[in-house]
C-alpha cells in the first residue's frame, strides 16, 4: 500500500493562503477560497455510539464517505495522480511522548518496565519544516495521488505496533486547482468548491445512493455556529 509523501516545499498551498488570509467573517469562504463557480455542504454521518445523544462527528470525514466523494472528484480534475493534502497540526497522536502514550500491564511487580517512548509520526525534518498557516490554524502539507487521501505513512508507534489512523485531510485539492475539500476540524460538515459539473454530481447523483446530505452552498453562507 503507498502513502502519502510530505513536503517541506509548502508553496503549492500559497494559492489557499492568498485566498483565505485576511478572511474574518465566520462564513463558507474563510474554509475554501471564492474563486470556484460552485460549492456544497456535505453533511457528517451522526455518531450513533455517542455517549448522549447521536452528533454530527465534527471535523472528520469516515473512510467510506472520504471514498465515495474521491470518487466523484477524480472525475474532475485531470491530475488525480497529484494532489495536495493538509492535516492539522495540533492532533497530538503527529507529535509522540508526551502527547500519546501505549499502555501495557506487567507481571513483575518488583521490576516494572518502563513505557516506551513513543516517536512523532513523521521524520524530523517535517515536524521541524514549514507550515501551511491559515487563520488560527497551521498544517502539515502532503503530496500524493488522490486515491491514497489520508494515508498519511505515519511512523509506527513501537516496532510492530501501527498507529491508529491520524485522521482525514483536513484540506485537499489536485495539481489543477479544479476543486478544494475543506474539513475543518471543529465543524459537523465538509466544504467543497469546484466546477458546477462537479457541484451538480454531488447534489443530484450522490444521495440517493449513499444516504449522504449534500446541499449546495454559496461563499457567503455562515458556518455551523455551534459544534
Amino acid at each position: 500500500m503507498t502513502s502519502l509523501r510530505p513536503l517541506i516545499d509548502t508553496s503549492a498551498a500559497d494559492w489557499v493562503v492568498e485566498g483565505i488570509a485576511g478572511r474574518f467573517a465566520y462564513d463558507v469562504a474563510s474554509v475554501v477560497p471564492p474563486v470556484f463557480d460552485a460549492y456544497a455542504r456535505l453533511q457528517h454521518p451522526f455518531d450513533s455510539e455517542a455517549d448522549q445523544d447521536p452528533v454530527d462527528v465534527a471535523g472528520h470525514l469516515e473512510d467510506q464517505t472520504l471514498g465515495v466523494l474521491i470518487d466523484v472528484l477524480a472525475r474532475h480534475t485531470t491530475t488525480p495522480e497529484r494532489c495536495y493534502f493538509c492535516l492539522w497540526d495540533g492532533f497530538g497522536d503527529i507529535h509522540g511522548s508526551p502527547s500519546v502514550a501505549v499502555c501495557y500491564a506487567s507481571d513483575d511487580d518488583d521490576e516494572p518496565v518502563a513505557p516506551p517512548t513513543i516517536p512523532p509520526a513523521f521524520a524530523q525534518e517535517v515536524m521541524n519544516g514549514p507550515r501551511v498557516v491559515l487563520p488560527s490554524r497551521e498544517y502539515l502539507l502532503f503530496e500524493g495521488p488522490l486515491a491514497d487521501a489520508g494515508r498519511w505513512g505515519a511512523a509506527d508507534l513501537v516496532p510492530g505496533m501501527e498507529r491508529d489512523p491520524i485522521n482525514s485531510p483536513n484540506l485537499f485539492w489536485p495539481a489543477d486547482r479544479a476543486w478544494l475539500v475543506a474539513t475543518e476540524i471543529d465543524l459537523p460538515a465538509t466544504y467543497v468548491g469546484g466546477s458546477e459539473a462537479l457541484i451538480s454530481e454531488l447534489v443530484d447523483g450522490l444521495p440517493d445512493h449513499h444516504d449522504l446530505v449534500i446541499r449546495r452552498a454559496s461563499p457567503k453562507d455562515g458556518l455551523p455556529g455551534d459544534v
